[in-house]
C-alpha cells in the first residue's frame, strides 16, 4: 500500500469511526434494549396538536405514572402572536435524534426583594444544579415547515439521579394524541 493510498484509507477510516460513534440510542425499557432512531422513522399525531399564541411550544398532557416524570412537547420555530397554531394529524419524518440536558433555572427573591436568577439546586448553596436529561427529536414536515422538534425529558432530579425518558416513557406520555413508530421494527 502507498503512502498516499495508507493516508486515504486512515482518513476515511476514522470519519467513518467518528461518524458512527454520532448516533444517539434511546432505551426501549428499564431493564431493556438500546435502539437507534434512523432514517425512516416517524411521529404519528393522530389528534391536532395545537401551540397556544404567544408561545414555541404545546405540552402533551401529563399522563400520570404510566409515563414517570418525563415530559414531551411539540416546538415551533416561529411564534404566532395572534393566533393558535393547530398542527393537523399526520405522519412527520424524524430526521435525528439529539441528547438534551435542559438546566434548569428559577427565579429567585434575594431578602431584599430584587429577583434574580440562578440554576435550580437543593438548599441556599453548595450541592449541585438540577437537571432534565432528554432528546431532541427534529422533525421534517413539508406541510409546515415552522414545525421543528419534538422534545421529551425526563425526571428533574441531582445530575447522577436522573436519566433520560426510555421510549415507553415517551409513548406514556405522548398517549393517544400520538406515537413514535421506530424505522425497522422496534416500538
Amino acid at each position: 500500500m502507498t503512502s498516499k493510498s495508507l493516508m486515504r484509507w486512515t482518513v476515511v477510516s476514522l470519519a467513518s469511526l467518528l461518524l458512527s460513534g454520532c448516533q444517539t440510542l434511546v432505551r426501549e425499557s428499564i431493564p431493556g434494549d438500546w435502539v437507534e432512531i434512523s432514517a425512516g422513522s416517524l411521529l404519528r399525531l393522530h389528534r391536532p396538536v395545537q401551540i397556544p399564541v404567544g408561545r414555541a411550544r404545546a405540552f402533551f398532557p401529563s399522563r400520570g405514572t404510566a409515563g414517570g416524570d418525563a415530559s414531551c412537547a411539540l416546538e415551533v420555530r416561529r411564534i404566532d402572536q395572534e393566533q393558535v397554531q393547530t398542527i393537523a394529524p399526520r405522519q412527520i419524518p424524524i430526521t435525528r435524534v439529539q441528547h438534551e440536558v435542559a438546566l434548569v433555572s428559577q427565579v429567585a427573591p434575594p431578602p431584599g426583594g430584587e429577583r434574580w436568577f440562578r440554576l435550580a439546586g437543593y438548599g441556599d448553596g453548595g450541592g449541585s444544579q438540577m437537571v432534565r436529561f432528554g432528546y431532541h427529536f427534529w422533525l421534517h414536515d413539508s406541510q409546515d415547515p415552522n414545525l421543528m422538534r419534538l422534545t421529551c425529558l425526563g425526571r428533574l432530579d441531582d445530575p447522577a439521579s436522573t436519566r433520560a425518558p426510555t421510549l415507553a416513557e415517551i409513548q406514556a406520555v405522548l398517549g393517544d394524541q400520538a406515537s413514535l413508530e421506530i424505522a425497522g421494527g422496534g416500538f
